[in-house]
């Protein structure tokens, strides 16, 4: 009678664990709405034509609409350079984590939904806010110092995560970069 009893519980028990497993939390997990930020830049070039020598400043404003979100990026490219050093500096920044400059050839993340990294063809700069709400701003402004004439080409973009919809990139479409994200590009002319 006892060994019935034991194994009445336990069965009772079990089925209960699976109940709740496969009928009332799945249900519970489907009922909560996906978080969808969407970030949006602003860029102001102080110059669109200089003379070698002197320097542009670019000051970028990030907003997250929307949601909240986890991490905020803004990576400010530049194809045209094999090392950032004195070339560009940053003036002011305002996201929560300090500016980290990333160099050609590093390791970096790229599609944010599937995972994996690929090397970086270019250096660029990357700021970033964790625990976003929506409608926070940051901002951040570098000064760049060109060494060559000719075209100097910037990239930007933003994104945030979770990159749950199309909107949690900006910009929203036009060229893609090496990452397979799409990016703002600015030109700014060198004059010899």
């Amino acid at each position: 009678m006892k060994k019935f009893i034991i194994f009445g519980t336990i069965i009772i028990g079990l089925s209960f664990y699976f109940f709740l497993g496969l009928v009332i939390f799945p249900q519970e997990f489907l009922t909560h709405e996906i978080i969808k930020p969407k970030p949006i830049q602003y860029v102001t070039f102080s110059n669109e034509e200089i003379t070698l020598g002197e320097s542009f400043e670019i000051e970028i404003e990030v907003e997250n609409k929307n949601d909240f979100a986890d991490i905020l990026i803004t990576s400010i490219a530049f194809p045209n350079l094999q090392e950032i050093d004195d070339t560009v500096k940053i003036s002011s920044y305002d996201f929560t984590q300090s500016p980290r400059n990333i160099a050609l050839g590093n390791k970096i993340n790229s599609k944010y939904t599937s995972g994996g990294q690929i090397t970086a063809k270019y250096p660029s700069i990357e700021a970033y806010s964790r625990n976003v709400k929506e409608n926070s701003t940051f901002h951040m402004a570098v000064i760049v110092t060109p060494k060559n004439s000719g075209s100097f080409e910037t990239f930007i973009k933003t994104i945030a995560i979770p990159h749950t919809t199309e909107f949690s990139h900006y910009p929203y479409d036009g060229i893609l970069d090496y990452q397979s994200e799409y990016v703002s590009v600015y030109t700014v002319n060198v004059n010899p």
